[in-house]
């Protein structure tokens, strides 16, 4: 996969940033870990140029470095993040997370910092700023975005690689123990504690120049600390994008979809608003098994704040909001669990099973897509019975049993389904041996973004070609005669226009449904 990672990292890098820091980064994903010195030689390119392309990477949080003393001299070694610059695709999905979590004008000021990579306040102030917009709704804005964690501030290590990073606890934690040398065991436990320790304290990070936010461990809340009143008064800070916690929006409102087709719209409101109430615990997506659990009560007065609780405790409406949890409990899926008996219990969602369920749901489309209605159908059986042979499958199926065996294979060569053998011999005759066909979500997910990998960088080359195609159509309607309309484009021209625009339009939209997908399999 990493080639067409490669193909893929290096087509987003020239789209967005132009040949020459493409051919920097291209050097950077070849070679590896890099000096100035070597890339400047190696793609004979000025020392100007490699460090100002250097400069827009780092900016844009692809290339981290880090210091090495050799001899008398410490020489600086930068190395190239290729998740970093496959985000980039996502983009536009990160955007409408924004907007329909914090608001357009968060959006318009999120946007900005993607533009930008890392920008401060006053920046942002400046270019953000919507008509008729006053300071304090401005301040209000960002405060918004850094409540809503989808902002954070930059910090040094930020573009130390991780390998250094992990170097130099692991340095730190043995001088701080004596500097004596370790044992491997000992080295194990203590690369194990600073992994727990840093699993568990990385919430204490500054959010933000307005406030901060501290996670208590013994208390359920978080506890907000005003820094400062103003964030303006300090510009030397700098905010970059959260793209976990973007992934954590983004994965929720997937799983209240999913409520709502299993049951109905107020079903994917309760597991909306269940998710939400502990949505601001939620740092990383692949390592939360469950929600925090939410009593029932505090979820009927989120569903409607409205509501005033009555003496006995129990709001109006209470009732409904319990059936459907109780509905989602006894589902199938068991999206919802119970955490507690007695005293109303308390409710989560299961994050791990729906992002099974969420996977297979794609997969399920992919093979209706390519394989049609018979394969899905086999697909869903082999899914939720486990291992079968070709017969079971043809009788559960309803499908004649050449038409399985070919949907079967045709399935095994696109990695969405597998054979197990089980000898009855230990010669391992295939005369002797059963052939048990079945599913996995996990194998399929790594076949499945590996194809879709290679359909992306290849859409990518296609949109490419067809604007190179067109170029001397481009260059004229740049033109000035034609932009203020002095000149007017010929029939036939602009009917090339007009199918060009479409055509990029359905391209774009393959890219964007692509990277969701790729959000999918990876980040869920």
């Amino acid at each position: 996969m990493s080639g067409e990672k490669d193909r893929l990292a290096k087509a987003i890098l020239l789209e967005h940033f132009g040949p020459i820091v493409q051919k920097v980064a291209g050097g950077l994903l070849e070679r590896g870990r890099s000096t100035l010195v070597v890339l400047v030689r190696r793609l004979e390119l000025s020392a100007k140029q490699v460090r100002e392309c250097l400069f827009i990477l780092i900016q844009h949080n692809m290339v981290t470095y880090a210091e090495s003393a050799e001899g008398s001299r410490m020489v600086v070694y930068y190395q190239i993040n290729i998740n970093a610059i496959l985000l980039r695709d996502r983009f536009p999905l990160y955007m409408k997370a924004v907007r329909q979590k914090c608001g357009e004008e968060s959006q318009r000021m999120f946007t900005e910092i993607l533009r930008h990579g890392r920008a401060n306040y006053p920046l942002l102030a400046a270019n953000a700023q919507g008509p008729g917009m006053t300071r304090d709704q401005i301040a209000d804005v960002f405060k918004a975005l850094l409540d809503a964690r989808v902002v954070v501030e930059c910090r040094p290590q930020d573009s130390v690689t991780a390998e250094d990073q992990l170097m130099s606890e692991e340095a730190a934690e043995v001088a701080r123990r004596g500097g004596l040398p370790l044992t491997a065991t000992e080295m194990t436990k203590l690369r194990r504690e600073l992994a727990l320790k840093r699993d568990q304290y990385d919430d204490g990070v500054e959010t933000g120049s307005k406030r901060k936010v501290v996670l208590d461990l013994e208390e359920i809340t978080n506890k907000k600390v005003a820094v400062n009143e103003d964030p303006e008064q300090d510009p030397d800070k700098y905010y970059r994008a959260n793209f976990a916690k973007l992934h954590v929006f983004l994965r929720n409102e997937a799983i209240a979809r999913l409520a709502e087709r299993r049951m109905n719209a107020s079903a994917g409101e309760v597991v909306r608003k269940l998710l939400s109430a502990s949505e601001h615990k939620m740092r990383d997506c692949g390592t939360e098994a469950k929600s925090e659990p939410v009593s029932q009560i505090m979820l009927s007065s989120i569903l409607d704040p409205n509501i005033p609780l009555p003496v006995d405790g129990r709001p109006p409406g209470f009732s409904g909001t319990l059936d459907y949890l109780e509905s989602l409990m006894q589902d199938d899926l068991k999206l919802v669990t119970k955490e507690s008996e007695g005293g109303g219990g308390q409710f989560s969602v299961n994050l791990k099973q729906a992002a099974i369920e969420l996977k297979a749901r794609m997969m399920e489309s992919v093979v209706q897509e390519k394989f049609g209605d018979a394969a899905r159908r086999i697909w869903r059986i082999l899914l939720l019975m486990q291992k079968l042979n070709e017969t079971q499958v043809n009788k559960f199926a309803l499908v004649p049993l050449k038409t399985a065996r070919h949907c079967l294979y045709a399935m095994h060569n696109a990695g969405l389904a597998f054979i197990q053998d089980v000898p009855k011999t230990l010669d391992h005759s295939a005369a002797r041996t059963f052939f048990l066909w079945y599913v996995s979500i996990p194998k399929s997910t790594t076949q499945l973004a590996q194809s879709a990998y290679h359909a992306l960088a290849n859409l990518k080359r296609r949109r490419a070609t067809e604007i190179e195609a067109r170029a001397l159509l481009i260059e004229k309607m740049s033109r000035t005669d034609i932009i203020e309309g002095d000149a007017q484009l010929s029939e036939s021209e602009a009917a090339a226009v007009e199918n060009l625009n479409r055509v990029v339009d359905q391209l774009v939209g393959s890219e964007i449904r692509m990277a969701e997908m790729l959000m999918v399999l990876e980040e869920f």
